[in-house]
């Protein structure tokens, strides 16, 4: 251990570590559009010679088909050629014992003629799902990507044409080397939305100044009532001073209600400042209860929303903006790993009829023994039980996978955010969630494939030899 921190490693991490709580502070944390459908990219980035869009989980997808393909290369050339020759040591000696010992324990499991099948199939989902797994914890996936404009086209019924409406995004910024960015700091404000506030303001310290003046008439009216019924010498008396107090108390309630409605249009204001000062474009216009404010002539005319704006242009400032990434984590997605699930199902139903055969779907259909037992309607419902069984692990394989990875993902979104320098308690939590989780999928697939082999009428027959 010691020997491995020597010489250039320690420098080169402690560089790492440094560079990493430098970009902590300096850079905005990037802010993902969380959704469980693959996002399509734009377009121009078609399946070729077809209209169907390609997603960032496809493309992951993609990336984890070459580095299995490279791996098997690797291992192929590093692998001794005869019993002579020494080991290559490194990465290949650890491979060669993680391969040998899940080899003991599924031949534990499913020791017999079908042994190969079963830890081929195996060995090859396990590698698959790992590294989809852990391609969640490589900087720069779901965070690195295009800069797509969140807008959508949807159908007006009353002019019969299509509108562009915005939905929920951020704000962006050109940054080094003309690139954007999303600047998760400011969530983008519509116009309309912004003057909706303003006037929500207005009608609240409207609303506060009556109420502020309301108050002050109510004491005033009090204080005359406690006047009226003092000593008749010191009512006069306080009745002279109270025509003073009547003058400030006038002066008083406008005092009052004046400070209520300027509180809380400085409130406004200080909102508006709030965003100015994180630099935020949107939603830190001038109020319009300012002095020096200058009316729009053209406010009233609503402004077209572009479809595609140009994110170095002034058209940037008319819509939100989300981060569509070029490679998304593929246990994300449903497709994947509902296709996982599929090819676990097919392999099963494979071994079963290779092992036993057309006698397999008695394992299914068992109707021999209906009318020569009075306990053949169990078999029966107990065949059309494991036929519901083998199509609920489908959805049981495919959404386990989905549910634990997504849910990892959006854990390690939201922690990078609240500790961006510290974060590595939960990477190092995703890493082994992912080693389990792609266990479990290729561990079940091999539990069941052993299982289809069984043959469950061969026990039957045989704990009837038994009893005779």
């Amino acid at each position: 251990m010691n020997s491995f921190w020597n010489g250039k490693r320690r420098f080169v991490a402690l560089l790492m570590f440094l560079a990493g709580v430098f970009v902590a502070l300096r850079v905005p944390p990037v802010i993902p559009f969380i959704q469980l459908p693959g996002e399509n990219f734009p377009e121009g980035f078609n399946v070729p010679f077809t209209d169907i869009r390609l997603t960032n989980t496809f493309a992951g997808s993609v990336i984890v088909w070459i580095l299995l393909l490279l791996f098997v290369i690797y291992v192929s050339r590093r692998r001794p050629k005869s019993g002579n020759e020494v080991p290559p040591g490194g990465f290949y000696n650890m491979f060669e014992a993680l391969f040998e010992g899940l080899m003991g324990f599924v031949g534990g499991i499913a020791a017999g003629r079908h042994f190969r099948l079963i830890f081929n199939m195996f060995m090859t989902i396990f590698l698959i799902v790992l590294l989809a797994n852990w391609m969640e914890l490589v900087p720069g996936v779901d965070t690195v990507g295009f800069i797509h404009p969140h807008v959508k086209e949807k159908y007006d019924a009353d002019s019969g044409e299509y509108k562009v409406i915005t939905t929920d995004g951020y704000e962006i910024y050109q940054g080094f080397l003309g690139i954007s960015y999303v600047n998760g700091q400011c969530d983008w404000i519509s116009p309309a939305d912004e003057a909706a506030a303003d006037e929500a303001a207005l009608l609240e310290a409207k609303a506060a100044a009556a109420a502020a003046e309301q108050a002050s008439i109510e004491d005033a009216a009090y204080a005359r009532y406690q006047a009226g019924h003092g000593d008749e010498a010191q009512s006069t008396e306080e009745s002279d001073d109270h025509g003073d107090d009547g003058h400030s108390a006038a002066s008083g309630q406008s005092d009052a209600a004046l400070a209520a409605h300027d509180e809380v249009l400085a409130a406004r204001v200080a909102a508006k400042q709030a965003r100015a000062d994180r630099s935020c474009y949107t939603g830190v216009g001038p109020v319009p209860w300012a002095d020096d404010y200058v009316a729009d002539d053209k406010a009233d005319k609503k402004k077209s929303i572009p479809l595609h704006p140009d994110p170095r242009g002034e058209e940037a400032k008319l819509v939100p903006w989300v981060v569509l990434p070029f490679v998304r984590v593929p246990s994300t997605d449903l497709n994947m790993t509902l296709s996982l699930a599929l090819i676990s199902f097919v392999m099963i139903q494979f071994i079963g009829f290779k092992a036993l055969g057309i006698g397999y779907l008695t394992k299914f259909f068992n109707f021999g023994t209906l009318f020569k037992s009075p306990l053949g309607g169990i078999d029966v419902a107990v065949g059309l039980l494991e036929l519901i069984g083998d199509f609920a692990k489908i959805l049981s394989f495919g959404f386990r996978l989905l549910g634990n990875i997504f849910a990892g993902s959006i854990l390690l979104f939201v922690m990078s955010f609240l500790v961006p320098i510290l974060p590595w308690p939960f990477f190092i939590l995703e890493f082994f969630v992912g080693v389990i989780q792609a266990l479990v999928f290729a561990l079940l697939t091999a539990i069941f494939m052993n299982l289809a082999t069984v043959s469950h009428h061969h026990d039957d027959d045989h704990d009837h030899a038994e009893a005779h």
